[in-house]
Order: C-alpha cells, then sequence, then structure tokens
C-alpha cells in the first residue's frame, strides 16, 4: 500500500513538473488549433482572449497577498476550469470565461512552481520525477484521435483537464515541506493604483486589437493601426517606468531577454517560413528547445577557463548569432538562432538563482518580478513588430496577413530587410546596451 501511494504521489508530482513546463504554450497552441480547424468569430475572440488574460495576468496576480504554493494550486484549478470549458461547450459566453481562467494559469504556473522549487531547493532536498515522454506520448495520441474521428480537439481538452486536476496532490504535498519556509517570509497583497488599472485596460485593449489583426483582415485606414500602437508605446513606458524601482537590479538583462524570446518565437516563427518553407514554425521552435535545454551544460562546460576580453562565452554567442540574423542566408540564420536560444537556455537559471537570492526582494515574489519585466520587452518587441509590419505592407502595397499567412516566398526581400533586420538591430541594440553597463548584478 505504502509503494501504491508513493507511486501515485511520484505520478502527480511528474504531472504536475510536465504542465508547469508546458502550460505557457501548449493551451494557446491547443486552441489555435481548434480555431484553424473551424475558424469561427466565437473561437478567435477566445483566442484572443486567451493571448491577453495570459499578459496581463502576470502583472496583477499577487493582488492577494497569497503564498506561492497556493497560487500554484489556484493555477492547477483554474486550467482544469479552463479546459473542461472548451472540451464541453462552443457557448461564446462560456468559451470567453474559459479563456480569462486558463489564460491566467498559462501566466503562472510556471512562475510559481519554479518559486516552489527553489524554496525547497534552498531548505530541503528535493527532486520531483520527470514524465515529459509518457506524457507528450498521451497527448499526441489524444490529437491523433481528435483528428481521426473529428472531434474538433474535445479530447485533448478534457485528458489536458485531467492531467490539471491530477497534478493537484502533487502541488497540495508541497504544502508540508514549506511550513518552515514561510514564518521567514512578509508576505503582502500588491495594492495598484486606479491609474494604472485604466491604463493597463486600454493597453491590453491594443494589445488585443493588434493580436486580431493575425487572425483576420480588418478594413482600417493605416493612421489608426499608427495612433494604436503609439497609444500602446506611452502607455507600456509609462507602466515600466511605474515599475522601475520594483526591482532593484537586471533590468535591462530582463528587458532583452523578453525582447529576444519575442524575436525569436514569435516574429521568427513566422519569417522562418521565408527560408525554411512551411515547417519553418516547426524548425524554429524546435531549435528554441533544443537551446534552451542544451544551453545552460553547455556553456557550464564551455566557460570553465575565463574567455579573453570583457565578454563571457555565452555573451558572445548573443552578439554572434545576432549579427548572423543579418546575413540573408539560410545557413547563417539556423546558427544565428541556435546560438541566441542557447545563451537564452544558459542564462535563464543563472537569472533565476541570482534573483531570487536578492536580498532586496522577498523570495516568495522574486520570480514574478522576473516574468514582469520579461514581458514588459516582449510587449515592446510586439510593438516594434506591428509599427514596421504596417509601414512595409503599406510600402508594397500588401495585405498585413501576408506576413503571418504567406503562400510564397516571394516576399523574402521586403520583410528580411523591411522587419528582420530592423528588429535585429534594436535587440542587439538591448543586447551591447545590457552587456556594457554589466556588473555581476546587472
Amino acid at each position: 500500500m505504502e509503494k501504491f501511494r508513493s507511486a501515485v504521489i511520484d505520478l502527480s508530482g511528474g504531472i504536475l513538473n510536465f504542465l508547469a513546463n508546458i502550460g505557457l504554450v501548449l493551451p494557446y497552441l491547443l486552441i489555435m488549433a481548434k480555431y484553424q480547424q473551424l475558424h469561427t468569430t466565437t473561437l478567435l475572440i477566445a483566442l484572443v482572449t486567451f493571448y491577453i488574460s495570459r499578459s496581463a495576468s502576470i502583472f496583477y496576480t499577487q493582488r492577494l497577498g497569497l503564498k506561492s504554493v497556493t497560487y500554484l494550486t489556484l493555477s492547477l484549478v483554474l486550467g482544469a476550469a479552463g479546459a473542461f470549458i472548451f472540451a464541453s461547450t462552443t457557448n461564446f459566453i462560456w468559451l470567453v470565461i474559459g479563456s480569462l481562467l486558463w489564460g491566467y494559469s498559462a501566466a503562472t504556473i510556471w512562475p510559481y512552481f519554479l518559486t516552489v522549487k527553489l524554496h525547497l531547493k534552498h531548505y530541503r532536498h528535493f527532486k520531483m520525477k520527470r514524465l515529459y515522454w509518457i506524457i507528450f506520448g498521451l497527448l499526441g495520441l489524444m490529437v491523433a484521435a481528435d483528428l481521426g474521428f473529428h472531434l474538433a480537439y474535445t479530447l485533448s481538452f478534457g485528458v489536458l483537464g485531467l492531467l490539471y486536476l491530477a497534478a493537484l496532490p502533487g502541488s497540495l504535498l508541497l504544502r508540508e515541506p514549506l511550513r518552515m519556509v514561510y514564518p521567514e517570509m512578509d508576505l503582502h497583497p500588491e495594492h495598484t493604483k486606479a491609474w494604472r488599472w485604466s491604463l493597463s485596460v486600454i493597453g491590453f485593449a491594443v494589445v488585443a486589437f493588434l493580436t486580431a489583426l493575425r487572425k483576420v483582415t480588418l478594413s482600417l485606414p493605416t493612421w489608426v493601426i499608427y495612433v494604436a500602437i503609439t497609444t500602446a508605446l506611452v502607455i507600456l513606458i509609462l507602466e515600466l517606468a511605474a515599475d522601475w524601482k520594483t526591482l532593484p537590479t537586471f533590468k535591462l538583462r530582463l528587458l532583452n531577454r523578453g525582447f529576444i524570446m519575442t524575436l525569436i518565437l514569435l516574429f521568427n516563427g513566422f519569417f522562418a517560413y521565408f527560408y525554411l518553407g512551411k515547417l519553418g514554425m516547426y524548425a524554429t521552435f524546435g531549435i528554441y528547445l533544443i537551446g534552451f535545454e542544451l544551453g545552460h551544460p553547455l556553456f557550464i562546460k564551455l566557460e570553465r577557463r575565463p574567455a579573453p576580453g570583457k565578454f563571457t562565452l555565452s555573451e558572445l554567442a548573443v552578439i554572434c548569432g545576432q549579427v548572423l540574423l543579418l546575413i540573408p542566408w539560410v545557413g547563417t540564420y539556423i546558427i544565428g538562432l541556435l546560438l541566441i536560444t542557447l545563451y537564452i537556455g544558459h542564462d535563464n537559471p543563472q537569472v533565476n538563482e541570482n534573483l531570487y537570492d536578492l536580498p532586496e526582494l522577498n523570495p516568495d515574489s522574486a520570480i514574478i518580478r522576473k516574468y514582469r519585466f520579461s514581458t514588459y520587452g516582449g510587449l515592446l518587441c510586439q510593438l516594434a513588430l506591428f509599427t514596421l509590419l504596417v509601414t512595409a505592407s503599406t510600402y508594397a502595397h500588401t495585405d498585413l496577413l501576408a506576413f503571418f499567412n504567406p503562400h510564397s516566398p516571394a516576399d523574402f526581400n521586403l520583410y528580411f530587410y523591411g522587419l528582420s533586420w530592423p528588429l535585429t538591430l534594436i535587440s542587439l541594440g538591448l543586447t551591447t546596451l545590457h552587456l556594457s553597463q554589466k556588473s555581476p548584478n546587472k
């Protein structure tokens, strides 16, 4: 009986580990797949609602002043609710509610899971089972069954909802070893001024509008889109200025990280088509996963001997990677993406540890603050992308959707010199600025 209980606990913990690692992306991909299959306005609104909820939740998640392990459990409950709603109904109101709940879960499950892991790493020897390939295989079978029997991903949503519930025991059992940790922490709810709430509503409404432009053609004057982008940019700057003092160090590093992540996963997820055809998006995600997983162990080995000069090998890699993206050749493109993602993979655990150990920050909220500043960088990249895309599309008299749904690589030069070059140069500038001001805590 004890072995069975131990096996159940290990299974629940392994599922929790899996959901935390894929919880940001997988729900979005499933909703996107269902929308691409059915192309209904209801699903489009649900998809945009999920995207905005996911972006906004990271800024307002700590208003209740709860412990990170409680927030983690809440993320699982809301994730299960969202998945079951998508599995059981096509009602517009319910899908919007499900998108809001699931968007919050997607945004917060990994930061809170990582916070709990760091608590346990510092206070107790702790390991959690990794069942990635088993669960990926199960979900793969569910997706195949959905497609084979034309179930519109209902089965996949249902199984994912069950996985959220199965992870709950693992989350609840984490409370016991954490009892020693929380008495040492001063937990208070965050309070946001009314003007910031108002600005946030306007800002994320604009982001929702821009997100919709990636899915449908809207006959609007170009100046309307420019005004929307400018409004969002001003709000972003005001919000960033208001949050600037909440993080004592690492601000440029995290802004740069968010910009680079969006450059790779959003922009190059689409732009890769012009190099690699229809498999370009999958290739980009594959390169990202390889770099993210291998970057840290690889550079740990390579950097045992200090590199000559001011920069480390990983920092030289990201600079070289960005320079290679400026060359219009598929070989340098792939190598450039890989070098950049290797840097991201190496830098990620380092910045997690550095932030968690900062005496000026509450360890229970340090990781959330990291993702806030990364999100600022990501939003900055999105606004820059749409500004350049509107400009390039107006100049070439093409539809905005031609970039997101291309049918031939004929417009390579337009998007390479009109979008890829400026975005990569901005990213290179941010990287250079961050590294030029680098100190042990920058």
